[in-house]
């Protein structure tokens, strides 16, 4: 594994993780 890879997918775990649950407990 590459670090660009470990960086790419920290940021998709971050942004579905964080993104759809922010999302869910504002509305």
């Amino acid at each position: 594994m590459s670090t660009t890879t470990i960086l790419i997918i920290i940021l998709v775990i971050l942004f579905l993780g964080g993104g759809f649950g922010y999302s869910r407990r504002r509305r």
